[in-house]
């Protein structure tokens, strides 16, 4: 009786080398250091203290990217920087749970070949970090297009209210009369579009000169009525460094700021699952007779027409 040798494929020999990278310690040990060095590029990036040259404008933009950080203030968003450090924790105690024998195994027996395998995690995380860097130096931007500012003008009213700052203070349109008044809406607890829009009227402020801020006036209505407190819209203030007398984070009964919000055709929709409220970002500037002249999103071209924007209202001279 003759035995007929088995032949075994590619796909076979491939299959059976990758169980045993898996049931050994090699691919367990490869993974918790690439968590490591992951953990160790994060909190570099986070914490490191931001310089000159292309390092300091590498952690600049991985952070503003990232954490929605504001160079000005130093102001980043600490949930998300908390998430980010988290994240890779359950996941290493889930390897090491599953593998933990095979790891201590390779560690007692065959301590050396743990150098190349944390070699290639370093090398790996070190790619990613290089190319995060070229994500963070894209080519030069297009030419900007001008903004058209006759074309894009309008004199449209603007809905009357009568409603709360953040300060506690009754505020009407009617405070605003001879003023250049920049609108938004936002709320508080809103951790996406929102600080974008507050940091691009941050940017604004900034850029104004203070004869510029004295004639500007800002005011952000509440998209979340029910929950923007007193105390959540002073937050808010403080936190974008916004002075009370020039921002007025506005509130009121939840069918007054509703109905004003659809006067504005601001849309919004709060998904049941998250409970996150989904709305549109707008910017509307009024003239100094409390009219819209200018409604603008927060896309790319239009954000950066706002400055403009603004001060084309304020070279404007008083009826």
């Amino acid at each position: 009786m003759t035995t007929q040798a088995i032949t075994v494929g590619p796909v076979e020999r491939f299959a059976l080398r990758f169980s045993r990278i898996l049931s050994g310690g090699s691919f367990a040990t490869f993974a918790l250091c690439v968590l490591v060095f992951y953990e160790t590029f994060v909190m570099i990036m986070t914490f490191a203290p931001i310089g000159s040259g292309a390092m300091g404008g590498f952690l600049e933009e991985f952070r503003i990217r990232c954490f929605q950080y504001e160079p000005k203030t130093g102001w980043m968003q600490w949930t998300s920087v908390a998430t980010m450090i988290a994240e890779p924790l359950p996941l290493a105690g889930i390897i090491y749970f599953i593998w933990r024998a095979q790891i201590r195994e390779l560690w007692q027996t065959r301590r050396r070949a743990v150098i190349p395998l944390a070699g290639g995690a370093l090398l790996l995380v070190g790619l990613l970090g290089a190319g995060l860097a070229g994500v963070g130096n894209p080519e030069p931007p297009q030419k900007e297009l001008p903004f058209p500012a006759d074309t894009l003008r309008s004199a449209l009213p603007m809905p009357a209210f009568k409603l709360t700052n953040q300060d506690g203070q009754t505020v009407t349109l009617a405070d605003f009369k001879g003023r250049v008044t920049l609108v938004t809406a936002v709320y508080a607890t809103c951790t996406t579009t929102c600080p974008m829009m507050l940091k691009g009227i941050r940017t604004v402020l900034d850029e104004l000169t203070p004869a510029e801020r004295a004639k500007l006036s800002v005011v952000a209505f509440s998209l979340s009525p029910e929950t923007d407190t007193k105390e959540l819209r002073t937050m808010i203030t403080q936190a974008y460094h916004f002075d009370s007398a020039q921002f007025n984070f506005l509130n009121g009964q939840p069918d007054e700021m509703n109905a004003l919000l659809n006067q504005l055709n601001i849309a919004r929709t709060r998904d049941p699952k998250t409970g996150e409220l989904v709305h549109s970002a707008m910017f509307i500037l009024l003239d100094r007779e409390g009219r819209i002249a200018y409604r603008l999103s927060l896309s790319q071209r239009e954000s950066s027409w706002l400055i403009t924007a603004v001060r084309t209202l304020l070279a404007e001279k008083s009826p």
